[in-house]
């Protein structure tokens, strides 16, 4: 199936790696003209040079979701002058360690981050669709951590948890201006950010045997794509407040 975002236009936060980074080649490739964001500003310029080697472009813009004032100048971006269409918000944060041995800072960084920069960006998105008078979607990447957590893994999987919540509340409020809200739950997917919080999973690559995945191998950040585009799409115009889960089977044997 081929999508059309012709004339829409999207912030994909977390866009430098992973799964942001997929969403948002996807989105630009399906004619979105996409502001991709995130801290890591030289994988942003990355990205948008091989995009423009494609002949695709990209907005790229400096963020960390979890101050409050830099989200403010992602909403402000120029590109949003006529509106917003589609926010994927995908930045965050994760590492395992048993909920004794996270220190305070950690615990905050994980809050501020995976919550409160959730908050702030689900904020600004619906002022901003709501200020143009358009409907819109938006599309929280959470984790399966939020329906089943892991060992070593309590305060994120917290965060997860507290950010679907958030999304379902959301989407009840912004129903009838014609904003939909979902959640993309991805399982074990080989990005930098699973790589670095948990060596071992990282070791269940592709067709990898005995993994516990009943599909047989652990996801790529490519295999979010298709899910997301959905959600951000007409196909999906009856659905609001759900949460779709992508991890190959995983939940089903833990």
């Amino acid at each position: 199936m081929t999508f059309d975002f012709s004339g829409k236009t999207a912030i994909v936060t977390g866009a430098a790696s992973g799964i942001g980074r997929a969403i948002a080649i996807g989105l630009a490739k399906a004619g979105a003209h996409v502001v991709a964001s995130d801290v890591h500003v030289d994988n942003l310029l990355q990205l948008k040079q091989e995009l423009m080697n494609e002949q695709v472009c990209i907005d790229i813009q400096a963020c960390d979701v979890s101050e409050q004032q830099e989200v403010q100048d992602m909403f402000s971006h120029p590109a949003l002058a006529k509106g917003l269409d589609i926010l994927i918000h995908s930045a965050g944060i994760t590492f395992a360690k048993h909920v004794t041995e996270t220190s305070i800072n950690e615990y905050r960084s994980l809050i501020e981050t995976n919550l409160s920069g959730t908050f702030y960006c689900l904020q600004h998105a619906v002022s901003r669709m709501k200020e143009h008078g358009a409907s819109g979607s938006i599309i929280v990447v959470s984790s399966i951590n939020a329906h089943r957590p892991l060992p070593d893994q309590a305060v994120y999987s917290s965060t997860k948890a507290a950010i679907e919540s958030l999304a379902q509340s959301l989407a009840v409020e912004v129903a009838p201006w014609g904003i939909r809200v979902n959640c993309l739950a991805p399982g074990a997917v080989n990005t930098p950010l699973l790589r670095d919080a948990m060596p071992p999973a990282a070791e269940l690559s592709k067709k990898s045997p005995g993994t516990p995945i009943p599909i047989g191998y652990m996801g790529e950040p490519e295999d979010m794509v298709g899910t997301a585009m959905f959600l951000a799409s007409p196909l999906s115009s009856y659905m609001t407040g759900a949460s779709l889960v992508v991890d190959g089977g995983l939940l089903l044997q833990r």
